[in-house]
């Protein structure tokens, strides 16, 4: 008995490998997303997470502009929940013979170590480790010179400048090699980071320490928990920190004016032992014309053989008084003017240091760490993916069950005679149901066991191709992910087990003499169209054949309809995406943004270093130039509650502006102007801050001060936070006096390589304290990009496949479901392309209606999608183009025409006598 149903089974599968290799496709394509989507983020985070580990990464570093001196490391040492903490040394730095700004690093024993790729991390002073993305450049044993700036205090950090490299290693924290964030040297760009030993840098003060925590040990560092705990800890030391600065700065105050007195000492002792020399010698000098006036006399008196030789020598004395006067006169022209100067320093440093600021302590999670570029973009990636897989795979499983459902049921109406004569024959109902359960159960499971196998493996893989040229993070990790497999297995039986029970059991309520019989054709009823003659009256005899039969066969109609509207609306939303994160950057630097570079000024600035940067700022490779204030202010905000970096602009003449920012209106296209109402911000801060026009926002200043300001217009802008004002608004925001700082300047020649070269002739000044290049941002989003793309591109192939197989499918149930139909009008004389056209005319039509529908269903998507993918300091362009609209038709109307062709080949080898043979 057993033998007979498994070997019908068999014969089944084989009968209908179309039906089944269709459904195996179907979940195949419906577990590749689910599990490639859902497996991809958390393998990301757990080969960051490793890495991290390995290398033991800090979870905050702590920087300060004047540096962590004994007290500091004390506070911070006391700071309540700490695992370690390692206190070290770095520099921004000028690579010789080029103006690539390289970060040196004291070499770490235990907190933010490297990975070693070639060579060795240094031994000895004179050695250096460098990123290893300069190993193509440089090699072992080479002799490798920096240049180095006075530092706030005015020395410089590092003792030598030519050190060995002995190695080549990748950093913990600066995961990036294209965008490692600003420096205070070469371009203003930093380009690379090497490794020395601590015994490399001066050791007045620590300039950066780094900390890592008990309670935050072995979680995820990309997960909720992590975050809020991260985030409590660093409000925390801030804290601690924020109530040490004062003593610090008092400490420093103490410190210099000791120095300060020394120096002063120094040069008090130096022109008193001048003054000391002269009045010796003017004594000398006295004495011995003293001595001459007395001899003199006695030679008139007396002039003996012996008083002419005492003279001579009286001669020969004041020779040597005038010649010791000239050294003297000589060596004071010389040594007064330094001593003059020297004065003149010490007076101005004191003056420094009677205006010296409060120190500030700058805390950083591993994202905003100077150089944490890499980690934020790594962690984009992972989010974006890990965002998709909460949509993208619902509809893919939904249009899948439907159309598989649809499959079942035809399955079923195929099998409804060989049914009935095993019922016949006396088989129980549910040994011939399980026949159709194993049916089901068997192209599911293995359509999902090849779904879920190529979800662990490909999608990781592509994923990770996507980025691993820019991010030093090693190859992705792979996994084996048993709850989101299940959930494939759950779902596949329940798209293919589940409709087949259920349509097997109402099928098998029937006795086994109606089973016998074919099951009979959906009954026709006149539809709605019939009631508009003015319409149907128009209409051809195909065409009323074709609107009757749609309406006659709902359910097919639906599922096409659904069916199709799923591929369409998995197209249209990836076609947007990929169109929208394509133009940010064109829309952004060639619509909105004008200048190049914005260049910030040291305050105050000598007459010397005024006139170096005037006659930079126009010189013959400068278009034109504005006065700006311009500042990085600071907002902690997004998912994650990072801090976000702020630009503030506010123009000396708020008109000239236009020619180097356009602020607009995204939606209405209105251009905005810069008031004394408020200020204008970015769209993209306005949506994470949730505030609209007319509320107000507090954004924190360079001195941690808090300024509140009043939002009067939000301006469409893609990448990076920006806020502008007019100086009367800077004025009453500031409460101080409005006063430039910085150029927005715009170059003839506006190329990157060009652009580079012209920020380093700016760092060159010593009246400039850095450039902030546009391409900074950009160069971060193009790894976004690159990486959202390659998603976007599997997901539209995978889109494009489920159009396929939900096509081909339901055109051939059509087909199977009303071949002697078909046989019947083919046999009445109508030509094959009328017979092709008479079916699939409806096919064409259902699709049109699908992709139609799928555009408004593919909207939302897309809207969904801009919502929860962009990194919270990019915008993407929520603007359609033709080509989103386009793609989504080309691709399903090809797909369409194809299998037009293939349903003609098919019935046009039709045979008609079989077709209507009867089945009594």
């Amino acid at each position: 008995m057993k033998k007979i149903i498994w070997k019908n089974f068999w014969q089944s599968i084989a009968h209908t490998k179309g039906q089944f290799l269709s459904i195996v496709g179907l979940m195949m394509i419906g577990a590749f997303a689910l599990v490639g989507l859902f497996v991809t983020g958390p393998d990301m985070r757990s080969t960051g997470n490793h890495y991290a580990q390995k290398l033991n990464t800090p979870d905050l570093t702590v920087i300060s502009n004047y540096g962590l001196d004994q007290g500091d490391t004390k506070k911070i040492r006391q700071v309540k929940g700490l695992k370690d903490v390692e206190f070290g040394y770095m520099t921004d730095t000028v690579l010789k013979n080029s103006d690539d700004s390289f970060r040196i690093f004291s070499k770490p024993s235990k907190i933010g170590k490297y990975q070693i790729t070639k060579g060795y991390l240094p031994k000895h002073k004179n050695e250096i480790a460098l990123a290893d993305h300069y190993s193509n450049k440089f090699r072992l044993g080479q002799i490798v010179s920096f240049s180095e700036k006075k530092n706030i205090l005015g020395f410089t950090l590092l003792k030598r400048r030519r050190f060995k490299i002995v190695g080549f290693v990748r950093s913990s924290q600066i995961l990036s090699n294209v965008n490692l964030g600003q420096s205070s040297s070469g371009t203003g760009e930093l380009k690379g980071f090497g490794v020395v030993m601590p015994t490399a840098f001066n050791h007045k003060v620590y300039t950066i320490a780094n900390l890592t925590y008990q309670d935050l040990n072995r979680l995820d560092s990309y997960g909720k928990d992590y975050t809020n705990k991260v985030s409590s800890h660093k409000k925390e030391l801030q804290s601690i920190l924020r109530s040490e600065a004062s003593k610090r700065k008092s400490r420093i105050i103490t410190s210099v004016e000791k120095e300060l007195q020394l120096k002063r000492s120094q040069l008090d002792n130096t022109q008193q032992k001048f003054q000391l020399g002269r009045q010796e010698l003017d004594a000398a000098q006295n004495q011995l014309k003293q001595q001459k006036a007395t001899l003199t006399a006695q030679i008139k008196q007396n002039p003996s053989l012996e008083m002419q030789q005492v003279q001579a020598e009286l001669i020969a004395k004041e020779k040597l008084l005038q010649k010791k006067k000239q050294i003297l006169d000589q060596k004071a022209a010389e040594v007064e003017p330094r001593i003059k100067a020297g004065k003149r320093k010490l007076a101005n440093t004191n003056r420094q240091l009677n205006n010296l600021n409060l120190p500030s302590y700058n805390v950083y999670n591993r994202r905003e760490v100077p150089g944490g570029e890499g980690n934020v973009v790594y962690t984009t990636v992972a989010q974006v993916v890990e965002d998709l897989a909460k949509v993208f795979p619902i509809f893919l499983y939904f249009v899948a069950a439907l159309v598989t459902f649809t499959t079942m049921n035809r399955f079923i109406d195929e099998e409804r005679i060989n049914s009935g004569t095993l019922k016949a024959l006396g088989y129980d109902d549910y040994v011939i149901i399980n026949k159709f359960i194993c049916y089901g159960f068997l192209s599911g499971t293995i359509g999902t066991i090849i779904g879920v196998y190529l979800g662990h493996t490909l999608l990781p893989q592509i994923v990770y191709h996507a980025y691993y040229k820019s991010i030093t993070i090693p190859p992705i990790e792979e996994h084996f992910h048993w709850q989101i497999s299940l959930v494939a297995l759950i779902l596949s039986w329940i798209s293919s087990v589940l409709p087949a029970y259920l349509t097997a059991k109402n099928e098998f309520r029937e006795k086994p003499a109606a089973l016998l019989l074919p099951k009979p054709p959906a009954v026709g009823a006149k539809i709605i169209l019939e009631h508009f003659p003015f319409i149907w009256n128009h209409l051809s005899f195909t065409h009323k054949v074709t609107a009757r039969n749609i309406f006659r066969y709902k359910k097919r109609m639906l599922m096409t309809i659904f069916g199709v509207c799923g591929s369409a609306t998995l197209l249209f939303a990836g076609f947007a995406v990929k169109n929208s994160i394509s133009n940010m950057n064109n829309r952004q630097f060639s619509g909105l943004i004008h200048y190049n570079m914005i260049v910030a000024q040291k305050t105050p600035l000598t007459l010397q270093e005024k006139q170096d940067l005037n006659s930079r700022l126009h010189g013959s490779n400068i278009k034109s130039e504005i006065s700006v204030y311009y500042e990085s202010m600071s907002k902690v905000a997004g998912e994650n509650a990072d801090t976000q970096d702020i630009t503030l602009i506010a123009p000396n003449s708020s008109k000239q502006l236009k020619n180097y920012v356009h602020l607009d209106d995204r939606q209405s296209k209105r251009p905005i102007s810069l008031t004394n109402h408020g200020v204008v911000i970015s769209e993209r801060l306005a949506s994470l801050l949730n505030v609209t026009k007319g509320d107000h926002i507090t954004l924190t200043d360079k001195n941690n001060h808090q300024r509140t300001m009043k939002v009067a217009d939000i301006t469409e802008m893609y990448m990076g936070h920006f806020v502008f004002m007019d100086r009367t608004q800077y004025e009453k925001i500031f409460s101080s006096r409005y006063k430039a700082n910085a150029h927005l300047v715009k170059l003839n020649d506006g190329s990157r390589q060009n652009t580079k070269k012209m920020a380093a002739k700016f760092m060159n000044l010593t009246g400039v304290i850095g450039v902030v290049q546009n391409t900074a941002i950009s160069q971060e989003l193009d790894v976004v990009v690159q990486s959202l793309n390659m998603i976007m591109l599997v997901l539209i192939v995978v889109a494009g496949l489920l159009a396929i197989v939900i096509l081909y499918n339901l055109t051939n149930i059509n087909i199977a479901e009303r071949i002697r139909e078909l046989s019947t009008i083919k046999v009445l004389g109508f030509y094959d392309k009328e017979v092709t056209m008479y079916i699939y005319r409806e096919t064409i039509l259902l699709t049109g209606i699908g992709i139609l529908v799928g555009y408004l269903t593919g909207d939302l998507l897309y809207r969904y999608i801009l919502y929860v993918v962009p990194p919270a300091n990019v915008m993407f362009n929520p603007a359609l183009s033709a080509s989103s609209f386009l793609w989504p038709l080309g691709v399903i109307g090809i797909i369409t025409i194809i299998l037009g062709f293939i349903v003609n080949s098919k019935l046009k080898n039709l045979d008609m006598l079989d077709a209507l043979k009867s089945v009594d």
